[in-house]
């Protein structure tokens, strides 16, 4: 999702390419008064209104665990209709890893996603490449974990992708052990990457769904790795694999790693989890997927918009009326929690510190009450 109540600013492209989808629509994406872009209403809008349907995500990945009880173009989850396990395979490429809910799913999927069969090919290559990787005796430490936050800088960071891309150029180094959350990771990169190969190759008109749209989303690669600067050491070994698993037509995507960080650099707090759709009991997380136009929503804890997977699609619905000039949000955290909680997740995990009315409004009363006691 885009920022919201941040205290950083991130670098952005100087022209903003306004996303197709929201060209008819009863709302403009503009600055916030807290920094970054929203999405706000330009006229009163009622109580369930279809605001934005994505169709499709520019990138997806079904969790391994999940592959053959999710459907891989519509996402039914098998559980859901009462099956163990889809029995649809593509059977144009043996081991592509995708299994689907019917013949009709299986065709649309090979046509839109497995054109010229690249998207199999290389599900089997990423495939028999992992299973073929033994767990390191030895665990080597990440590269920053003797560094403060504070002085990681994007200097520091490039430098320490830079010598990654030197390392994996060499003859004869070999591919890094990965953990199976990082497979899912390269497969989402994957998925990616062949979408971007077609949308260079074959003329296609550019909007909500395009690689430039892609990149106008929320880069928060210094942020995520400040928090977490482990997770270099994950993306690095992730880059290295791709180097060596990718196909000859798509090793120019990977020369170099400007691409593969630039989806890292989205992924987290741009994409949105595909869970089950069931109405009972606790829903489950099967994977996830990056739906460009989806990400506009900000946050806020008393939202006033939902958003609903119907199928493959993200559509986004008004919870109430909305007056013009309302900022259109969703919530990226159970809203039910308390504000510290929500809070405290939202700064971990959105790199912001929420100052949303409801927010505001629970501290004080909180304040009032430690006061009074």
């Amino acid at each position: 999702m885009s920022d919201h109540h941040e205290n950083f600013s991130s670098p952005r492209p100087a022209t903003i390419t306004l996303p197709s989808s929201f060209m008819t629509s009863p709302f403009c994406l503009r600055t916030t008064p807290y920094g970054g872009r929203g999405l706000f209403s330009i006229e009163p809008i009622p109580k369930d209104t279809l605001l934005v349907t994505c169709n499709s995500p520019y990138a997806t990945v079904i969790f391994r665990k999940f592959r053959k009880e999710v459907c891989g173009h519509c996402f039914a989850y098998a559980f859901d209709a009462h099956r163990n396990a889809w029995n649809v395979k593509y059977d144009g490429q043996a081991g592509n890893g995708v299994w689907f809910c019917g013949v009709d799913c299986r065709d649309v999927w090979a046509a839109e996603q497995n054109v010229e069969g690249l998207q199999g090919l290389m599900n089997a290559a990423v495939d028999k490449l992992a299973k073929s990787m033994k767990e390191p005796k030895v665990i080597l430490p990440y590269f920053l974990e003797t560094m403060r936050p504070e002085d990681i800088t994007l200097e520091v960071h490039d430098l320490a992708w830079k010598r990654i891309e030197d390392m994996y150029s060499r003859p004869g180094c070999l591919a890094p052990y990965l953990d199976e959350l990082e497979v899912d990771n390269v497969r989402f990169i994957v998925s990616a990457i062949v979408r971007r190969y077609f949308e260079d190759t074959v003329p296609v008109k550019k909007g909500s769904s395009s690689w430039s749209a892609l990149l106008q989303l929320q880069n928060n690669e210094i942020q995520h790795i400040r928090s977490r600067p482990y997770m270099l050491d994950s993306h690095t070994r992730i880059y290295g694999f791709l180097r060596k698993v990718m196909l000859p037509i798509l090793q120019p995507y990977v020369k170099t790693s400007e691409m593969v960080r630039a989806i890292l650099a989205r992924d987290q707090g741009n994409v949105f989890g595909l869970w089950d759709m069931s109405t009972t009991g606790d829903s489950e997380m099967l994977g996830w997927s990056m739906y460009v136009s989806g990400s506009y929503f900000n946050h806020d804890c008393a939202p006033n918009v939902r958003k609903e997977r119907d199928k493959q699609a993200l559509c986004f619905y008004t919870t109430r009326d909305v007056e013009a000039g309302e900022e259109l949000c969703i919530n990226y955290v159970d809203v039910k929690d308390e504000v510290a909680q929500r809070r405290a997740e939202l700064s971990a995990n959105w790199y912001f510190d929420c100052a949303c009315k409801r927010c505001h409004e629970e501290l004080a009363r909180a304040g009032k009450a430690v006061a009074c006691g």
